[in-house]
């Protein structure tokens, strides 16, 4: 036995030792540690369309998931660390192709936004993390979907992502305002917007004495409502003085607050209103603050 199948049987029988390590914390967590699966991604993001990317070297650190059956899914942890002792074999036969230098077939895989979910070469994929490698050759598909989707996808993600999806489905403003990027980051909030764009085609309709389609009212939304009240709350830096926000929820806590100031007969405006944002969000920083510093020890 050469000394390079005895290296990748150590570096297998180790990984598969890290595997199962990690699976015992995953049980205090409750948590399977299981290597994530496109399908629910892409129900929930809404699959717009496929198209051949070419062959090309992808990083390995953007493989994040598998395209693959179940069944495929299970062998590997969420890290692509081997679980199952059966792969043994056929992992150290890659294992020593790669470190040996062999010419290996590039891998298959899905690019959602700019993560690569496996169709074929899992083992691969496995080996090059094992070795370190930053860069393995994939022919890529690239997949396209209503709403985008980062690398960290928890359940309150997927749901978020389903929210825009059905959103963007109803307005088709990913067709006819491809550049939108309606990210919100609270459940609910796309139904709010949707109820601005409806109350919007209700006044274009007596405007221009037509039924306006709701295609046609929500770009012209997003052209005239949307878009000015953005411009303010880029020109008042509003996203560095609120982390964690998007814009597209700061567009909705200032219309409220445009409603209320006008309810109130006060100057009302996108200005006014972030104005009221910023103060209100400032009062309550300060007031949980004080209340950390009047915490006795």
């Amino acid at each position: 036995m050469g000394i390079e199948r005895i290296r990748a049987i150590q570096d297998f029988d180790a990984a598969r030792a890290r595997a199962f390590r990690r699976s015992l914390r995953a049980l205090f967590t409750g948590r399977v540690p299981r290597l994530r699966s496109m399908e629910p991604m892409l129900k929930a993001a809404g699959l717009e369309g496929r198209a051949y990317g070419g062959v090309r070297e992808i990083p390995v650190e953007r493989i994040v998931g598998s395209a693959a059956p179940e069944a495929k899914t299970g062998d590997f942890d969420p890290g692509f660390l081997p679980i199952n002792r059966r792969m043994r074999e056929r992992w150290t036969r890659i294992y020593q192709a790669m470190v040996e230098g062999d010419e290996l077939p590039p891998i298959d895989v899905y690019r959602v936004d700019d993560n690569y979910y496996v169709i074929d070469g899992h083992h691969r994929v496995s080996v090059a993390r094992n070795l370190g490698r930053p860069m393995i050759n994939a022919r890529v598909i690239d997949v396209k979907t209503r709403a985008p989707l980062g690398a960290d996808v928890d359940p309150g993600t997927l749901l978020r992502a389903a929210e825009y999806a059905a959103f963007l489905e109803t307005t088709q403003l990913h067709r006819t305002r491809p550049e939108a990027r309606l990210e919100c980051g609270r459940l609910g909030r796309y139904d709010e917007i949707l109820q601005h764009i409806l109350g919007h085609a209700y006044f274009l309709s007596l405007e221009q004495h037509r039924q306006v389609p709701l295609k046609e009212a929500a770009a012209s939304w997003y052209d005239h409502v949307y878009k000015p009240i953005a411009e303010s709350i880029r020109r008042h830096k509003v996203l560095e003085q609120l982390p964690g926000w998007t814009e597209s929820d700061v567009y909705v806590e200032v219309t409220r607050r445009w409603l209320a100031l006008s309810a109130e007969g006060e100057p009302s405006g996108p200005d006014p209103a972030i104005e009221a944002l910023l103060q209100e969000h400032a009062r309550r920083w300060w007031s949980r603050r004080r209340k950390i510093q009047l915490t006795p020890p």
